[in-house]
């Protein structure tokens, strides 16, 4: 072999190590985005409670109805997210709109422990005011935090938007060139979290999702073995679900059901 096509190999080989390396130690930088705005002035809640409960921050509006909890996505903030709050309060319902520890201008950075931590302390807020029918609803990588609520305290329903089986699939996906299964730490997995669950199960997911790949929703959805139900939205995306008609008829046909 020629010296220059050893060299080329040499370096090809170290970058390949290298980037492994950069995903194995950065992969909650990968995952988490968080958006600077400022939880407390945030004007999209102006009606609501900002709670912040054993260092956990909470948009929140309580009713008589079963209370609504909501675990976000990875990009933006729970401030962007009050549409959902506003198909919530129409169909009755209370709501908790969690913000994660490391968004919002938390000067932590966002990790899968401390977020778990936040589905902790807002299991110990409803439990602390009583709030004993509530339904749990997670959206994309949200659905990760979801599926640990229910598996801590199970609710009622759960409506999963977006879902993945776990990361090391995700992973899978977007790095196939990896032996992503050695590199990624599996901290959230739907599979294992609705393993003993009992309650009803609803998946939304848009047929050409390419950060979450609708095969994995799929995936999800046949591994789950209680009531359920999945929900296909044709021709959109990850970040466009919410920009057609069905998805709103969807969530809204979830909210009517008793």
């Amino acid at each position: 072999m020629k010296k220059r096509n050893i060299v080329a190999l040499a370096i090809f080989a170290l970058f390949y190590i290298s980037f492994g390396v950069f995903l194995t130690l950065n992969q909650e930088k990968i995952v988490y985005h968080p958006f600077p705005g400022d939880f407390e002035s945030c004007s999209n809640f102006a009606s609501a409670e900002k709670i912040t409960y054993q260092g956990t921050r909470m948009y929140v509006s309580t009713t008589t109805s079963p209370t609504i909890v909501l675990y976000h996505g990875n990009a933006g903030s729970a401030c962007d997210r009050y549409f959902y709050a506003a198909e919530f309060t129409q169909a009755g319902y209370g709501y908790i709109i969690v913000e994660y520890a490391g968004f919002s201008n938390d000067i932590r950075e966002p990790s899968h422990e401390l977020i778990k931590k936040d589905v902790e302390n807002v299991i110990s807020y409803l439990q602390s005011k009583n709030i004993e029918e509530s339904i749990v609803v997670g959206e994309s990588i949200g659905t990760g935090f979801a599926t640990h609520h229910a598996h801590l305290d199970p609710p009622e329903r759960l409506l999963l938007i977006s879902p993945f089986t776990n990361l090391s699939d995700i992973a899978k996906e977007r790095f196939w060139f990896y032996p992503t299964s050695l590199l990624v730490d599996d901290a959230l997995d739907n599979v294992a979290s609705l393993k003993n669950y009992s309650g009803e199960v609803t998946i939304i997911h848009g047929t050409d999702d390419s950060i979450i790949p609708y095969k994995l929703g799929r995936q999800l959805f046949e591994s789950i073995t209680t009531e359920k139900n999945f929900i296909s939205i044709t021709g959109v995306g990850h970040n466009d679900l919410f920009t057609v008609q069905q998805t709103f008829s969807a969530l809204q046909d979830f909210l009517r059901q008793e």
